[in-house]
């Protein structure tokens, strides 16, 4: 399951718009680089690169066969398609992605889709919050690590790091202190990126998610 990206697309989603916090470019690395971590711990990718060069990572395809959630295999068939960088395959599946990922926020009655358009022309989309306890447990979880100190399950800790990395970290706790936030964050990753539950499982993912991938 796309859980990691569909979390943090649900996490960068305004409540009442329905229209994403962050502009569409950091949108797009981000979502991508949680398909990527999610088909990394899925098994189904692997992220290589020189020693000492994370700049030079590229995502390998170790299983093709289909997940049966349309985000992980659309991004899949693209990987399968194209040897490529890591930064490239981020902004291009989270590109190519966002739509897939909203219609199973849909399907999961997270959000709703109400379309529109801009001056009677330009289509414009948006998924207002449909039930908003989820993503309130979400937002609990990263405020328990961020705010009060607590240490966070994998998952949490993965969607810190990459809202952190984008700028979002404000959007997602208002009226936090953000110099507070931000201190609490980068310890976090410090810590995990030497000695992360998660490290074995991603192998050398981390050094380029942290360097390459999530550079803000």
């Amino acid at each position: 399951m796309s859980d990691l990206a569909q979390d943090l697309a649900l996490l960068l989603l305004d409540d009442d718009s329905g229209r994403t916090t962050v502009e569409v470019g950091r949108r797009h690395r981000a979502v991508g680089n949680a398909i990527l971590l999610d088909l990394v711990r899925a098994g189904r990718i692997t992220v290589e690169a020189p020693e000492g060069r994370p700049d030079k990572a590229r995502p390998v395809v170790r299983d093709s066969a289909t997940t049966g959630d349309p985000v992980l295999d659309e991004a899949l068939a693209a990987l399968a398609a194209n040897d490529t960088s890591l930064g490239w395959a981020a902004e291009t599946i989270g590109h190519r992605s966002w739509r897939t990922l909203m219609d199973s926020l849909v399907a999961r009655g997270l959000v709703r889709h109400e379309e529109g358009r801009f001056l009677g022309l330009i289509r414009r989309d948006a998924w207002p919050s449909a039930d908003p306890g989820y993503e309130a447990q979400l937002v609990t979880r990263i405020r328990d690590a961020v705010v009060g100190g607590r240490q966070p399950d994998e998952s949490t800790l993965l969607l810190i790091m990459i809202v952190h990395a984008i700028g979002a970290l404000p959007m997602v706790l208002p009226g936090e202190d953000r110099k507070a936030m931000g201190e609490r964050a980068e310890q976090l990753v410090r810590e995990n990126a030497e000695n992360g539950p998660w490290r074995a499982a991603l192998k050398g993912f981390e050094s380029s998610l942290l360097t390459v991938l999530l550079a803000s």
